[in-house]
Parts: structure tokens; sequence; C-alpha cells
């Protein structure tokens, strides 16, 4: 027969092995009790800057507590990445993570993080639309015309873009395996170099965030020939898709969003997700997101996740088949 006593004693035996095998999650409502440092593997200035810092601030203001960059930046964003993955699994470190997240793993043969295995995903900030643009007085009016110059002319359609192996240089590769047309490659150290030497008619086109190009649009001096995501946007109203030009398989975009040490606990990812969710949400916050070319996302951590590792996978298949390279 059992005891009370007996009863008693394995009860706090199971309580003492459920301790071990699962320890204690801190309380999401405890965290933060310190400061949050948001590591951006690029250097100061520009739209990765501009979006840690908009969603960081408004952490700051719902959590009580500083959400502070520190610019990492080198290497195609892996001396960042690899500070991040070295840092305490107990939410204290965010990652600024953006497309060369899912295209590392297949430029670099070797890393010194996992991209998969080393993170977690936190929110899926926004996305970074970008538009194929041609002088003026191009005759080339949509993509499909453009493709159809690169079959006529293999080689002498010349294409610009802000670097190898950055998004917009992988979009023009894909567009290619996609179509068979074959482009000329310009790349350029940023998007202000293309979008001049495109206004000068020295290339043929530029892939390029709407940031540099658009007040050469409105001025005149340029024009875009397509959008490179799913919907018309609102700065480029009368500007068809990739989709609508029967081209979905080539729609993508640059993206940002805040990523973790893979062990932080789900209590803490999910707090910080529904935070900058909300943050996301607000009018203000989109409308200046929005007036830079930003369109926010949102969703849970699981939706970023699946949306990472299927940039990891699209991608990986772009550069190895193109054999892309970075300098």
């Amino acid at each position: 027969m059992h005891t009370p006593e007996c009863i008693r004693r394995a009860a706090l035996a199971a309580i003492a092995i459920c301790t071990l095998v699962f320890p204690p999650i801190a309380p999401a409502q405890d965290y933060p009790s310190k400061p949050v440092r948001i590591i951006v593997p690029y250097a100061p200035g520009g739209p990765t800057e501009f979006v840690s810092r908009t969603v960081g601030d408004g952490l700051s203001k719902r959590l009580g507590q500083g959400f502070l960059i520190e610019s990492r930046p080198g290497a195609n964003t892996r001396i960042g990445t690899e500070a991040a993955a070295r840092a305490p699994a107990d939410g204290y470190t965010l990652l600024l993570v953006s497309t060369p997240f899912s295209t590392n793993p297949a430029l670099f043969a070797s890393l010194p993080y996992d991209s998969a295995r080393d993170f977690r995903a936190v929110v899926h900030m926004v996305n970074v639309p970008t538009a194929i643009f041609v002088p003026q007085d191009s005759p080339i009016k949509d993509v499909r015309e453009l493709v159809a110059l690169a079959k006529a002319r293999p080689g002498e359609v010349t294409v610009g873009t802000a670097g190898n192996a950055t998004s917009t240089h992988l979009l023009l590769e894909n567009l290619g395996m996609l179509t068979g047309a074959q482009f000329t490659h310009v790349p350029f150290k940023g998007d202000a170099p293309s979008v001049t030497e495109l206004i000068a008619g020295r290339i043929t086109a530029s892939i390029n965030p709407l940031g540099v190009p658009l007040p050469h649009v409105k001025s005149g001096r340029l024009r875009a020939i397509s959008v490179n995501v799913d919907r018309r946007l609102a700065l480029l109203p009368d500007v068809a898709t990739l989709t609508e030009q029967g081209l979905k398989e080539a729609t993508s975009s640059t993206w940002f969003g805040f990523a973790a040490h893979a062990g932080v606990s789900n209590a803490i990812v999910g707090r910080l997700n529904a935070e900058a969710v909300a943050i996301l949400a607000q009018p203000e916050v989109r409308d200046r997101l929005a007036d830079t070319g930003l369109l926010t996302v949102g969703g849970t951590p699981e939706q970023f996740d699946a949306h990472i590792r299927a940039e990891i996978q699209r991608w990986g298949t772009v550069i190895r088949a193109r054999g892309i390279k970075v300098e």
C-alpha cells in the first residue's frame, strides 16, 4: 500500500526530474530587465539602420528598456552575424537579418555559423521592393521587350545592380534563367553609381530599390518598366508588376527582419514578435516606412522562418546554377 508519505516523496522526485529535463523558463513578462542590443551587420546609415531603429525605438517605448543599435559591418554581413551567433541565448542580442543571411550559405564554402541551425526567426519587418529602370528616351517599354532585346542581341543588353551577389543581381540572374535571355551584368558599388550610369545612357537598364532612382523618375530622366513584387506600388502606381507581365516566378524583393539565438525561449520570441507586429501596424510607422519605399510585413516567427528557409533554397539554386561568386 502506498502511504501518503510515499506518495509525497514520489511527487517530489517527479518534480525534481522534470526540473532537470525541462528547466524553468523566465516569464516573458520579466523580459527585458536590461538593455537589448540589435546587431546590424551593415555600416551605419541606410535602410537597414532606419528599419532597425524605427522598430527598436518602438520596442524601447513599449518594453521600458533600451534597444540599442550596434553596427558590425563587413564580409557580406558575416562579421555581425557571427557575433550574434556567439552571443548568449538570453534574448538580449537581436540580429538584423536580410537577403545575405539566406544567400551566404551558397556563396561561401564555409561559414562560422549556420543560418538555419544557430538562429531562430523573430519577426519579418519589411520587404524592400525593387524595380527595373531604363532611361526616359529608351525604346524599351516593358520587361518583355527587354527580354526580347537580350535574346536578339545576346550579351549586348547591359543591366546594372548594386554589386555581385546582391538581391538585385540575383533577380537578374533568375530572370535570365527563366527566360533564356543573356544579359550582361554590370556590378557597381551601390545603387547611386548604377543610376548615374543609367541616366548617362551607358547601360541599358538598372535594377534598384526605389530610393535612389525615384526622384529621377519624377524629374523625367528615368522610367520604370516593372516593379518586382507581387502587387503594384503606391509610389509607382502605373507600373506593371512582373506577375502582370507573365513573369511571376521572377518576382522577389529584399527583406529585413529580426532573428535571435536559436536557444532563446519561445516566451521571449513570442513577446518580441507580438510587440514588433503591433509597432509595424501603427499607421504612422507604416506610413514612415512606405514613404521610403518599404512595405511592412509582420506575421509570426514561424512564417518568417519558413520564408528564410525558402529563400535559402531558392537563391542557393540560382547561385549554384549561375556560378555566382563574391569578390
